[in-house]
């Protein structure tokens, strides 16, 4: 189905407040490293992706049977819970801090591990969230911990001329995300926006 360019333009910018109000962090699940890892706070459950539980070879807990609408607007079937998950984290001050939750097993469909830190598991450590700061303030036995967090902002992949003027053909499949805490220059900066604009 072919959407017009104006629902092409509300789909992408609802997508993109949702990434771009996502703040991620560096987590540890075992010896896997989950670098999508991003706290949910529009959420209520706390998640694991299906390739985060094939890599680390579990069965499930639990059998779950439920949808989960995510902030996304994606709903997905909850695939089964995994309690007292070891999620270690470390804090500014290079100090490893170790989160024990509860985890539903999701298939969003993407191929890398990902984790979805919701408001159970922040209210359980007295999570603040600090998005200009790129901060997550915990609370854990009594000692307060800071860890650090990112944003990541979509980006549009310059797209050949007649790509652009077919609406149908400029996808959100388009996007890349970009790291925001790696250095970009100005210039760089107006390029991105100028094929943004030139996509939509």
């Amino acid at each position: 189905m072919c959407l017009s360019r104006k629902a092409q333009e509300e789909k992408s910018k609802e997508s993109d407040e949702w990434l771009s109000s996502l703040q991620y962090l560096n987590t540890n699940i075992n010896d896997l490293t989950i670098s999508e890892s991003f706290l949910d706070t529009g959420s209520k459950l706390d998640d694991l992706n299906d390739p985060a539980i094939k890599t680390l070879g579990w069965k499930a807990d639990k059998p779950s049977n439920f949808a989960i609408k995510s902030n996304s607007k994606h709903i997905t079937d909850s695939l089964g819970w995994f309690t007292d998950v070891p999620i270690t984290l470390k804090d500014k001050e290079g100090k490893t801090v170790t989160v024990i939750g509860n985890f539903v097993r999701i298939d969003n469909g993407k191929t890398e591990p990902m984790l979805f830190f919701g408001m159970s598991n922040i209210r359980k450590v007295q999570g603040v969230p600090e998005l200009n700061k790129n901060q997550f303030h915990i609370k854990l036995h009594g000692k307060a911990y800071i860890i650090p967090t990112f944003s990541k902002v979509p980006v549009v992949k310059d797209l050949p001329k007649e790509d652009r003027e077919s609406s149908c053909e400029a996808s959100l499949g388009s996007q890349v995300l970009a790291n925001s805490s790696n250095p970009t220059s100005k210039e760089d900066l107006k390029k991105s926006a100028k094929s943004l604009k030139s996509v939509f």
